[in-house]
C-alpha cells in the first residue's frame, strides 16, 4: 500500500514538472500575441500582487527622495546667503578702497598744482569728538614730521580747513575754521566779479553751526552770493589765496552796502579723512634759489 502511495506520489510529481514545463514554453515561445489562459491568470495575480508591493514602496521612497532634495536645497541656499555675504562685504571694501584712491588722487593733484613756495605735510585724521565737531580735530602728524603750532591745514583740494593748535610728537589737534572760538579770525578778501577785493575777517557763524561769517573792513562794499572768499595773506599763519568758501547770503547796512556775509566752507570738515599741513612758505628770494 504505501509503495502504491508512493508511486502515485511520483507520478503526480513528474505530471506537475511536464505541466510547468509546457506552460513555460508556451510562456516562452511566442510573443505579440494575446496571452493564453493559464497566461493570464499567472499575469493578472502578478499584477496585483505587484501593485500591492510597489505603490507603497513607491511612495515611500519618493518621500525619501524629497526630503533629500529638500536638505540639498536648504545647503545650497545656505551657501549662497553666505557667498552674498561675502560679495556685499567685498562690494563695501572695493567702495572704501575707490574712495580712498579718490581722496589721494585729489591730494596728490593738489600738490602737483600748487606753487614751490609752499611745502605740505600730508597727515590722516585719526579723531573727532562729536561734543566739539565744528571746533576741532586730531591727526597724526606731528613735531617729527615738521609740524608746529599756528600752520595752516587744508583738505585735499587745497581749501582751508583750519590752523594747527598743539602738537605732541606724532600727532597734532587742528582748529577748524567754523570753531566760534578761533581768536582773531581768519583774514580774508571776496574774489568779486568787479575785480575789486573787499576784505573783512572770517569767523565761525554762531547762527548756524558748521558755516562761517565774514565781516567787512571798509564800508560801501559791494559783494554777491556765489562769490569766493579766499585767505588775503595779511597773516603769518594762513598763506594768500587759499580758499575759504563760496557766500551763501549778504546781510546789507545802509545804501545796500554790504556789512557781513555768511559763506559756506569749501572743504566738506564733515567728512574730512586726509589733510595737509602748510609747513613752511618760502619768500620769494628762497624760491628763485
Amino acid at each position: 500500500m504505501s509503495r502504491l502511495f508512493s508511486s502515485r506520489r511520483l507520478f503526480v510529481l513528474l505530471v506537475s514538472i511536464i505541466l510547468l514545463i509546457v506552460l513555460a514554453g508556451i510562456t516562452l515561445g511566442g510573443t505579440g500575441r494575446i496571452a493564453n489562459f493559464p497566461e493570464q491568470i499567472i499575469m493578472n495575480t502578478e499584477s496585483a500582487v505587484s501593485g500591492l508591493i510597489y505603490q507603497p514602496v513607491s511612495q515611500v521612497t519618493s518621500f525619501f527622495s524629497g526630503l533629500s532634495n529638500l536638505q540639498q536645497l536648504y545647503q545650497q541656499n545656505a551657501q549662497l546667503k553666505s557667498e552674498l555675504q561675502n560679495y556685499e562685504s567685498i562690494q563695501s571694501q572695493l567702495v572704501d578702497s575707490k574712495a580712498q584712491i579718490q581722496q589721494l588722487e585729489k591730494m596728490l593733484g593738489y600738490k602737483q598744482t600748487i606753487n614751490q613756495s609752499m611745502s605740505l605735510v600730508p597727515a590722516d585724521v585719526t579723531g573727532r569728538d562729536p561734543s566739539t565737531w565744528n571746533s576741532e580735530l586730531l591727526i597724526d602728524a606731528g613735531l617729527n614730521q615738521g609740524v608746529k603750532p599756528d600752520m595752516s591745514v587744508v583738505s585735499p583740494d587745497g581749501s582751508l580747513v583750519g590752523r594747527v593748535s598743539v602738537v605732541s610728537s606724532n600727532s597734532a589737534k587742528v582748529v577748524l575754521i567754523t570753531d566760534t572760538q578761533l581768536g582773531d579770525g581768519v583774514s580774508a578778501f571776496v574774489q568779486t566779479s568787479s575785480g575789486q577785493q573787499p576784505f573783512g575777517i572770517v569767523v565761525g557763524s554762531t547762527r548756524i553751526a558748521g558755516q562761517l561769517q565774514m565781516s567787512f573792513w571798509a564800508p560801501l562794499i559791494q559783494v554777491s552770493v556765489g562769490e569766493k572768499v579766499v585767505t588775503s595773506g595779511l597773516s603769518d599763519i594762513y598763506p594768500k589765496g587759499i580758499l575759504i568758501g563760496t557766500i551763501s547770503s549778504v546781510q546789507t547796512g545802509p545804501q545796500g552796502s554790504a556789512q557781513s556775509a555768511t559763506i559756506i566752507p569749501a572743504a566738506n570738515l564733515n567728512y574730512l579723512q586726509h589733510v595737509f599741513v602748510v609747513t613752511k612758505t618760502k619768500t620769494i628770494g628762497e624760491t628763485l634759489k
